[in-house]
């Protein structure tokens, strides 16, 4: 009786404010910006992340235990990101087993992983280790488990020679049956044709898909390697961060609940000061902590009820918003 009850408040809460069934209800994917640390500062970085922030990672431990948790929960995607900052930092501050733990962990679980880094790192000492690593652990895991996110634009120091660098280090590893994918903005659309010919002039051997259509240009794969190369021109330049100077970043009056209705899965965002927040680079928050008082990781569970919470509020104060704002009364 009692749950029946429970049920029906939700059903009536959830037709009054929809955003809290989807955010309960909706399949959702982790996402774990590991550090703000990065060797870039770059204009559009919607994290303020850079070299002058602390030499701080959540701990893998951490990442783990919440990874454990969705496992056994129905609504989780099985998928995680790994992004920062720049991830790869922890080879630099003498953790160079962090990600390689955090990998190896999503394989044996049989998580599908994408983990997103800038390249910047290509010209450093420890750079072969990363490609052993990425190679060992993507070689030893089911095909195309795990996919790799390079920045491919015009803000990123380098970003071309950085991407051509890695694909082809990494091009010589063998059974590198994985995805790279390549990430850009509308505007930088045409670096992707222009990486594919500075791959050629490197000499890595392009298999098939050389097509070109305008600035479009199809998924590649580097021969006899199943590395695939798969380009994408539709990076939103969030208005957070650095990138709230820039004119082009898109404008957000009040947290972005409204895109979660459009996405097939909601983000559930973990960064290394303790937040977690929906939407992988929300402007205005919708947010909770996942980290307690005295420190320890509050259970997830825990975090999920207060992110309905939250995202609920900021429904009825935009619905407020709407209603009162003079560009509401013109319309």
């Amino acid at each position: 009786m009692l749950t029946r009850i429970i049920i029906k408040y939700f059903d009536l809460i959830d037709k009054v404010l929809p955003v809290g069934g989807i955010v309960r209800r909706f399949p959702y994917a982790m996402v774990f910006k590991t550090t703000n640390w990065c060797w870039y500062k770059c204009a559009h970085c919607c994290e303020n992340a850079g070299p002058d922030q602390p030499h701080e990672y959540i701990p893998s431990d951490i990442i783990k235990y919440y990874i454990q948790q969705g496992i056994n929960d129905p609504t989780f995607s099985q998928e995680v990101v790994f992004t920062g900052g720049e991830i790869m930092s922890a080879y630099k501050f003498g953790d160079e087993n962090y990600v390689r733990n955090l990998l190896d962990f999503c394989g044996q679980n049989n998580i599908g992983t994408d983990i997103k880094t800038n390249a910047g790192w290509v010209k450093t000492s420890f750079a072969p280790r990363i490609y052993d690593d990425l190679a060992d652990i993507i070689s030893n895991n089911a095909p195309y488990q795990f996919q790799i996110s390079l920045s491919l634009d015009r803000f990123h120091p380098n970003s071309l020679e950085n991407c051509a660098q890695f694909i082809k280090q990494l091009s010589r590893r063998p059974n590198m049956h994985t995805a790279v994918h390549l990430s850009s903005f509308g505007d930088d659309a045409h670096m992707y044709p222009e990486l594919l010919k500075t791959l050629m002039q490197l000499g890595v051997r392009i298999n098939s898909g050389f097509v070109q259509k305008g600035n479009k240009v199809t998924e590649v794969d580097i021969a006899g390697k199943q590395l695939v190369l798969k380009p994408s021109a539709d990076a939103v330049l969030f208005s957070s961060g650095r990138a709230k100077n820039l004119p082009n970043a898109a404008q957000n009056s009040y947290p972005q609940f409204k895109f979660l209705t459009r996405d097939a899965r909601v983000l559930m965002a973990f960064d290394s000061f303790g937040r977690v927040t929906l939407g992988e680079n929300a402007d205005k928050k919708i947010s909770a902590q996942w980290r307690a008082s005295n420190g320890t990781p509050r259970p997830l569970n825990h975090i999920q009820y207060d992110l309905i919470k939250n995202a609920q509020w900021h429904e009825i104060r935009a619905r407020i918003f709407d209603h009162f704002s003079p560009f509401a009364k013109q319309k």
